[in-house]
């Protein structure tokens, strides 16, 4: 989801919005007006794109902010609108959802809840399709979605939320502002027939259990999907029941699945210990290509080598020089390593391929390489040489290895 904000002066009327070019569904756009006796500038509208294009519109108690705002799009209206930062998207969202204070919790009709959330690692090598098996599992027009990448610098407060100095008319507070964790539990409970995901890219590349924290004993689930086990946090229960609700013990529903993405050839990363891998379902992607697969047979180049081929033939040498580097299996090229386009673009795939393999998967045996080339600049000088096509550009690779690529020339 992208957020954005817009101006509503200079005649620029709602309507004009359902023009704009980079703005997607669920997208929500914040519109600020400017007062003509101050020159300050104020959120009084949150509109939220649909699916039949109109927008939501939500009139919200005004938010003073200061301009400009980020990267600035002129649209095929002609207007502008500018894409929020992070801090900035944080800051607008919880002042919006929090413009009335109710002493009364929403009522929420459980019985009318989505069952069945899971928690899920899909791993495999580079490549194998995990992104592509979630599109396929979880299809957007079922489910909504709400996705962010882990790295090492990522953070519990990022994920779940910090206290931050928040400027307001009367001065300085300091709030409590939320992460995308708490953002999508306070959605998922508040929509108990809706269907959601978090879904988290590359999960170990970043602490994970330090980035949980104690949320990670909320990962426990019961058969409907349902937390086995609740915490005790304030702030998390002020935006997710209403800030006379912070007593309230906080429980993942059963309508939210937490989805993941993990790279098994990545080895300078954080591990996940035993503990947090049991309260996901841990599925391997297999790295192999299936009639779903629609460039398996598209030839590299000027050669009659298949993508399929050259790729087990590579992945079958990387089995074979594995010895006593047991982690050499999960270097292997993944079946959707590559695109389609770059097959046909010797240097695309050269800088891609032959890096990687050179780089990261031969990196201590180069046996698999021809002797006489003793450089990744060597290597990659003779294969996009205009003057070698053909199987002239595999002369790269060991006479072994070569022999595999074109027994089926």
């Amino acid at each position: 989801m992208n957020t954005w904000i817009c101006s509503l002066k200079d005649d620029i009327e709602i309507k004009d919005m359902e023009n704009y070019e980079t703005v997607l569904i669920d997208d929500v756009i914040f519109s600020y007006t400017q007062t003509a006796e101050s020159g300050e500038f104020f959120i009084i509208k949150k509109l939220i794109k649909k699916e039949n294009g109109q927008l939501e519109n939500i009139d919200i108690e005004p938010i003073k902010i200061d301009l400009p705002y980020s990267i600035m799009y002129r649209c095929k209206s002609g207007k502008f609108l500018y894409k929020l930062q992070e801090k900035e998207i944080d800051f607008l969202l919880y002042e919006s959802g929090h413009e009335k204070d109710s002493n009364d919790e929403i009522e929420i009709d459980e019985n009318s809840r989505e069952k069945g959330g899971e928690n899920i690692i899909f791993y495999g090598v580079p490549g194998s399709g995990k992104s592509y098996t979630i599109k396929t599992k979880y299809p957007n027009n079922e489910y909504k979605f709400e996705k962010l990448v882990f790295h090492p610098d990522y953070s519990y407060s990022d994920f779940v939320g910090q206290i931050m100095p928040i400027l307001k008319d009367d001065g300085v507070s300091y709030d409590f502002v939320p992460g995308p964790f708490t953002n999508v539990l306070k959605n998922v409970y508040n929509d108990p027939s809706g269907k959601y995901i978090l879904v988290i890219d590359e999960i170990n590349r970043g602490n994970a259990p330090a980035i949980f924290g104690e949320v990670f004993q909320l990962l426990d689930r019961d058969n409907d999907g349902n937390s086995d086990y609740d915490i005790n946090n304030a702030d998390i229960a002020k935006i997710v029941y209403g800030k006379n609700n912070a007593d309230k013990p906080i429980k993942i529903p059963s309508n939210l699945w937490i989805v993941a993405t993990m790279n098994t050839s990545d080895q300078n990363v954080f591990t996940l210990d035993t503990a947090f891998q049991r309260r996901f379902s841990m599925q391997l992607i297999e790295n192999k290509f299936d009639s779903s697969h629609s460039y398996k047979d598209n030839k590299i180049l000027d050669t009659d080598v298949s993508w399929q081929t050259f790729c087990e033939a590579i992945n079958e040498a990387i089995t074979e020089n594995s010895g006593e580097v047991s982690s050499m299996e999960d270097k292997r090229l993944g079946v959707y390593f590559i695109t389609e386009n770059e097959l046909k673009d010797k240097k695309l795939f050269a800088y891609k391929v032959l890096k990687y393999l050179w780089d990261d998967v031969f990196k201590f045996d180069k046996s698999a390489f021809n002797g006489s080339f003793k450089t990744l600049e060597a290597i990659i000088a003779h294969f996009i040489d205009d003057k070698n096509s053909g199987s002239a550009q595999f002369d790269i690779f060991s006479d072994k290895v070569k022999t595999e690529l074109l027994k089926k020339w």
